[in-house]
């Protein structure tokens, strides 16, 4: 692994098969020769703008084919990437930009609004911001004159494996955001293992139309089939006609989705009829419990689905079920861990093993884990204790070391592919003016896992219906976050002490959502 840039696996298909296409977005297609050019272009201008090595890049994008310009390009010349969550709101953007320090933001014309106002509004470390189908203007550069005025030519530098290549930023036990580092060995070991559990080679064809910032698209996707010189064919939105066509048309091999995606695909009207001309080698989900009954429909109708479990501390994937033909796919159960470099435990609260069957906290080691959280070295010390990361998650393995998540020790809310944590919308719902009492909870829901509940108690003299602190919330906050219901309470249940306390307020919501 000396050496090994992330970058280095667009350069080292490049040579294997130039003329190959790497990428297809919408009507647009890059080879490997052309995708690799367009990288060293990027990497040309950063350090035209005196970017160094270990300087940050931040990406604020929505899903684009300059995405994977800029994410290879800033790895290759050294510097760390940090894709952001493109439905922040100023708030949001704000406390990352303060946190990560980045010297560049890219953003794009359709999103430009929100770090443009971020950037107006506080101090920051931002030197430039480029802006992909914008003018040059006072305070932000166009990307497309500046790249096209760039070099072609550039070798990936050379990096150490535990060099930092990259911050994601997810959810943190305080309701603050936590940004993940990830080396480059953590992300190259990683879609490494992926390709090496999917049997990935330079045929294969995935579809996808995950979010380009989400660890999941990056290395699941994006690094396994990269790392083989495969094909990777990207949707701007999802949108399950564009996404049936797009892998009938391209005759794909692979599907990397979550559950949504496939509940949305599998009540297209014409879903049999593509059926009959899909061939799919292997099916994803992850980042999200797949409730069974989508397991079952998917499964009777295209290759069956490999259900598995990862987190961004992890680079992100850790446990699969087998492949078709290639193991036992057990229902309700994560796998195990794609390669035997991962090791995985149950521990007590004591961080002691628990015995197969009991319920433990999963613990993780490997070449995938972080280095740890930006800017936070006493919630690193606490994750990372002992040599495991400590994930929080509630499991138990079966005595073939199957994995089955019961639950989080975090209040954590797993809606689709996005963790939420209740706290930060709960300090939003505080400071409206008519709320007295705020608990957030997730409930059960057949096609996203969770779904967000917002109980309420008003002060008095206050009238609010749902949808007003529905649309206070998102207004507030990213889409995704917003509850999808609301629950008025008189008073919320408290503990002896008058601290509010949620094992009540699930009780009552199971009784209604089940």
């Amino acid at each position: 692994m000396r050496g090994i840039n992330v970058a280095q696996c667009v350069e080292n298909s490049v040579h294997a098969h130039p003329d190959k296409v790497a990428l297809i977005f919408d009507h647009e297609q890059w080879t490997y020769h052309e995708l690799n050019e367009k990288t060293n272009q990027v990497a040309n201008g950063l350090i035209e703008l005196g970017v160094k090595q270990g300087d940050r890049i931040s990406l604020f994008l929505p899903n684009c084919p300059e995405y994977f310009f800029w994410y290879f390009g800033t790895l290759k010349m050294g510097a760390v990437v940090n894709p952001l969550n493109v439905m922040w709101k100023e708030k949001e953007l704000s406390y990352v930009v303060r946190d990560c320090a980045p010297k560049i933001m890219v953003t794009s014309r359709d999103v430009v609004n929100v770090p443009r106002l971020v950037l107006q509004n506080m101090e920051h470390t931002v030197e430039k911001l480029i802006v992909v189908g914008g003018d040059d203007g006072e305070d932000l550069m166009g990307y497309e004159n500046w790249s096209n005025s760039q070099g072609t030519d550039f070798d990936a530098i050379t990096v150490k494996p535990d060099d930092l290549a990259a911050i994601l930023y997810t959810s943190g036990t305080t309701g603050e955001p936590k940004g993940v580092m990830l080396t480059h060995l953590n992300l190259w070991s990683n879609a490494r293992h992926c390709a090496d559990w999917a049997e990935t080679t330079y045929r294969d064809i995935s579809v996808c139309a995950l979010p380009l910032f989400h660890s999941y698209a990056l290395t699941h996707v994006i690094g396994e089939l990269f790392i083989v010189g495969g094909t990777v064919v990207w949707l701007k939105r999802f949108d399950p006609e564009a996404f049936l066509d797009a892998m009938a048309v391209h005759k794909a091999t692979a599907c990397h989705c979550v559950a949504t995606i496939y509940y949305a695909l599998l009540n297209h009207p014409r879903v049999d009829e593509y059926a009959r001309r899909i061939n799919l080698r292997y099916c994803v989900t992850g980042a999200a419990v797949t409730p069974e009954p989508i397991l079952k429909a998917w499964n009777e109708k295209f290759t069956p689905l490999s259900e598995g479990y990862g987190l961004t501390e992890a680079a992100p994937v850790v446990f699969m079920n087998p492949l078709p033909g290639k193991g036992v796919q057990k229902a309700n159960s994560c796998g195990i861990p794609i390669v035997p470099e991962i090791e995985v435990a149950a521990f007590d609260e004591n961080d002691n093993p628990v015995a197969p069957g009991e319920i433990g906290e999963l613990v993780i080691r490997g070449p995938n884990v972080m280095m740890g959280y930006l800017n936070k070295p006493e919630e690193t010390a606490l994750t990372l204790r002992n040599g495991w990361l400590h994930t929080g998650d509630l499991v138990s393995f079966d005595d073939d070391g199957y994995c089955y998540v019961k639950d989080r020790k975090k209040d954590m809310i797993a809606r689709a592919a996005f963790k939420i944590f209740p706290k930060e919308i709960e300090d939003l719902l505080y400071t409206h003016p008519a709320v007295a009492e705020a608990q957030v909870v997730g409930v059960p829901d057949l096609v996203k896992g969770e779904e967000v509940v917002a109980c309420i108690a008003l002060k008095g003299g206050h009238y609010l219906t749902e949808n007003d602190l529905i649309r206070f919330c998102r207004d507030n906050l990213a889409a995704y976050k917003a509850p999808k219901y609301v629950r008025f309470f008189e008073s919320l249940p408290k503990t002896v002490t008058g601290k509010l306390e949620k094992i009540t307020l699930r009780e009552l919501l199971l009784k209604e959502f089940g």
